[in-house]
């Protein structure tokens, strides 16, 4: 019978795990959407707004992406000149650039979710419906330690926002909107 790690070396192999787990899904994404002529930032960007399905404020992007508004401004013009996003200005305020994904964008992040959907099927075909279920009840609680522990919420506001989380990839520029953003938002019009 093996001895068991102390506390200490089993959370430090959890964090490795966990940390080398997001390297390679990051990385493994990054080499998989070139085939398509984008950069990791440049379909992180399309899929926000294809997702979000109305014109967003650069801030919007700069807070959803984790870019500074320079390199932010360079992916959305290397995006505008590949037809896949239109720049447009506020319709209330000129100085705001809005943004929106144009339906080639908007087509082009339904293709890749179908391809990325049969490969993830076929990359779990080999766990069985017990380990699919303990897996996600897993990554669930760990999802749940993360935000309590960044957010200090706890009780029924943590599992609202850890909630809130698990649709976070259907429209992570709604995520990061609040209620008064979402209801101001500004109206667009060609640059």
């Amino acid at each position: 019978m093996s001895k068991e790690l102390p506390r200490e070396e089993r959370v430090a192999s959890i964090v490795s795990n966990f940390v080398a787990l997001m390297w390679v899904a990051t990385r493994h994404f990054s080499q998989w959407v070139q085939r398509y002529g984008l950069t990791h930032p440049q379909f992180i960007t399309l899929v926000s707004l294809a997702a979000h399905r109305h014109p967003c404020t650069m801030r919007d992007l700069t807070e959803v992406t984790f870019q500074d508004p320079p390199t932010m401004t360079g992916v959305i013009d290397r995006l505008v000149k590949m037809g896949l996003v239109e720049r447009t200005r506020s319709e209330t305020d000129r100085r705001v650039v809005l943004v929106e994904a144009t339906q080639a964008g908007v087509d082009l992040c339904c293709k890749i979710k179908e391809e990325t959907t049969e490969e993830d099927l076929r990359a779990y075909d080999i766990l069985t419906d017990e380990e699919l279920t303990a897996l996600d009840q897993s990554l669930k609680y760990m999802l749940r330690l993360h935000v309590g522990r960044y957010t200090s919420l706890s009780g029924p506001e943590l599992e609202a926002e850890v909630e809130r989380l698990q649709h976070f990839r259907h429209n992570p520029i709604y995520y990061m909107k609040t209620e008064d953003e979402i209801q101001l938002e500004p109206r667009k019009q060609k640059v």
